[in-house]
């Protein structure tokens, strides 16, 4: 093949591939939201068919009512964890707003501890670098501990969580938070709709239970049998991996939540902790460490710093311990619940995860990691060819030494 035809076949292979882009992009953008409740009630439908072909081989009951009843006893299942553990986090939670609304009260003495060991820091510079270095210092904390003292006084005097919050926070610049507010207030006024589209999905999901087999054989009949025999074996990763995968962090979270809950209870009995809403940090903090970027540093050590100035000696140490044991046992246990082939590259989970926010927001965190996870797998199974894998690289040319000719007699 010359080299004409070899830079053919690469404009022609980045243009289809641009097109299978933009088209995913477009589906992803401006469909996804709206095929949402039938993808999910197919996915339901297909984890529901062992369960329910075999109900049906062992009970007289027909296919199509087995399939009813078992969604509608999953969904109520759901449905009534959903009630109870919302219910409590929503109670904890407004608590917990208007009890980080009282610490806050306390952020000018904060101010001063965090000034004073600047000041000394600053006098141990040589003579010509700490009167600059002082007056500076004061200066800006001058200007900040006046504003926060401020907003400090301005929030005693308000009751409510909201008010009190808002009376911290008035004297801030919170510019920045207006459109994640505004995405918060127009996620909540989506509610009914997301009401209508769970009720979409539960009745899609008894008819696609029940028909599941006419749906595929006519998904396949379109197909070639290259196509299907892809198309079966991106079901078996799908399930067999993404879900195994899904599975192994969420029981990760539950881990971490138990770790951070008996943490926070030991720390409350012995005295270092004097806050309430034990569950509710234990669950924000086990959804944060699900992200690599993150982890539960991100929580804990500030607020060991911050113990640490304000002179709860014995909660920093207790938060310090508290996360180095949550990490090793996250580094014990993760390697065995995920398989390594798994997972991505941390830089690559971060570039997903970013431009997955870009695109089609705050659901593209989530979306786009699990989309390059899957285009990953088909690759490394020989699927799709997007990239050359350890067992595709050729080997290096090795050249073996000839034998040596006799020696002419």
């Amino acid at each position: 093949m010359d080299a004409v035809e070899k830079r053919r076949r690469v404009i022609i292979n980045l243009i289809y591939a641009g097109i299978i882009l933009g088209l995913i992009y477009l589906l992803l953008k401006y469909a996804f939201w709206m095929l949402l409740p039938f993808i999910a009630a197919f996915v339901i439908a297909a984890i529901l068919q062992r369960p329910v072909n075999f109900l049906a081989s062992k009970t007289p009951l027909k296919k199509g009512l087995l399939s009813g009843i078992m969604v509608l006893l999953i969904a109520a299942i759901l449905v009534t964890i959903l009630v109870f553990t919302g219910a409590r986090i929503a109670s904890e939670a407004q608590g917990l707003v208007r009890w980080v609304g009282m610490r806050l009260q306390s952020l000018p003495q904060i101010v001063d501890a965090i000034h004073e060991k600047l000041v000394a820091l600053a006098a141990r510079l040589p003579e010509g670098l700490k009167t600059s270095a002082q007056e500076g210092i004061d200066g800006f904390f001058q200007r900040l501990n006046g504003s926060a003292e401020a907003a400090a006084e301005e929030a005693v005097q308000k009751t409510s969580a909201a008010s009190l919050l808002g009376g911290i926070f008035s004297k801030l610049d919170l510019s920045m938070l207006s459109k994640p507010v505004s995405g918060v207030w127009n996620t909540a006024k989506q509610i009914p709709s997301v009401l209508v589209g769970v009720l979409i999905s539960i009745i899609a999901a008894c008819f696609m239970t029940a028909g599941y087999d006419e749906i595929v054989n006519f998904i396949k009949r379109q197909m070639s049998v290259e196509k299907r025999h892809a198309l079966t074996a991106s079901k078996e990763i799908f399930f067999s991996s993404i879900l195994k995968m899904l599975k192994s962090y969420a029981l990760i979270i539950c881990i971490t939540f138990a770790e951070m809950f008996v943490g926070l209870m030991v720390l409350k009995l012995l005295g270092a902790y004097t806050g309430e809403y034990v569950a509710t940090v234990a669950i924000v903090v086990a959804l944060i460490d699900i992200f690599p970027v993150l982890g539960t540093g991100t929580v804990l050590i500030p607020w060991s710093i911050i113990s640490f100035i304000t002179g709860h000696v014995g909660m920093g140490i207790g938060l310090l311990v508290l996360y180095a044991v949550i990490t090793v046992i996250r580094q014990i246990i993760e390697p065995k619940l995920v398989a390594a082939n798994l997972g991505l590259p941390p830089i690559v989970t971060l570039m997903c995860m970013y431009i997955g926010l870009q695109l089609f927001g705050v659901p593209g965190i989530f979306i786009m990691p699990l989309l390059v996870t899957m285009v990953k797998l088909l690759n490394d199974r020989g699927i799709i060819h997007v990239w050359k894998t350890k067992a595709q690289e050729p080997l290096p040319e090795t050249t073996e030494p000839s034998p040596e000719e006799p020696a002419e007699s």
